[in-house]
């Protein structure tokens, strides 16, 4: 009977010995089967993203991962803008896109290897246009004397120079002209101290009469004319 009672006595530590000793190896066993999900792909939300001069807007990477799970990131982000001068952005999970200038600039994201772009477009909301001067005359128009113009904006936050990025075509007699040709210039075509600027071209062979500018803005309807008169 002693005996029987000191058997019994022993089992109970070696069943709770061996009970440690399963769950270990099952854990050890989980810990090599259970791995975590890497990230597979990568996007940036909004895809084509837009800001407003001077005003800023949230940008959020969305990420999948290799168990089929997907998520916004909300730390671990890497941005960056291909031109700090047009927008800037800045974060490590969402993101605060700013425009500083007009026009474009390619947006990344990167976590884990993983690495996404979006082309970010800076805007103004504009309420009318303007050509200045509204009038010039020249008696010969051809490249080595182009006629500047400036082409402004009014927003809502003042009036903006916006030769740049505004298109200004040349009309004679309500058809657009092939031998007037207005364009961007990023320095004085003539060499002069004018600078970069808007610029109309033309050949020598251009016929005489009153050539009617026209300068749009993308994404509004608004227009503004000039007259370029030659004789």
């Amino acid at each position: 009977m002693t005996t029987r009672r000191r058997f019994a006595g022993k089992r109970l530590p070696l069943t709770l010995a061996f009970g440690v000793l399963v769950a270990a190896a099952i854990g050890a066993a989980c810990n090599g089967f259970f791995v975590d999900p890497t990230l597979t792909s990568l996007t940036i939300n909004p895809t084509t993203p837009s800001v407003e001069l001077q005003t800023s807007v949230t940008l959020q990477a969305f990420g999948v991962y290799s168990d089929g799970t997907s998520s916004y990131l909300t730390s671990g982000v890497s941005w960056s803008s291909s031109d700090p001068t047009i927008a800037t952005v800045t974060g490590a999970g969402s993101a605060k896109l700013t425009g500083l200038q007009i026009g474009t600039a390619t947006i990344s994201a990167g976590s884990q290897s993983v690495t996404s772009t979006a082309t970010a477009t800076v805007f103004i909301n504009v309420s009318s246009l303007s050509i200045n001067p509204t009038s010039q005359s020249l008696a010969a128009l051809n490249a080595t004397t182009p006629l500047p113009y400036v082409v402004t904006a009014v927003t809502a936050n003042g009036t903006i120079d916006i030769s740049s990025s505004a298109v200004l075509t040349a009309y004679l007699n309500g058809t657009v002209s092939t031998d007037v040709q207005c364009t961007y210039d990023t320095a004085n075509p003539t060499g002069g101290s004018g600078g970069a600027g808007l610029y109309c071209f033309g050949d020598d062979s251009e016929a005489g009469g009153t050539y009617q500018l026209i300068a749009t803005y993308t994404g509004t309807t608004l227009t503004a004319t000039a007259k370029l008169i030659v004789p």
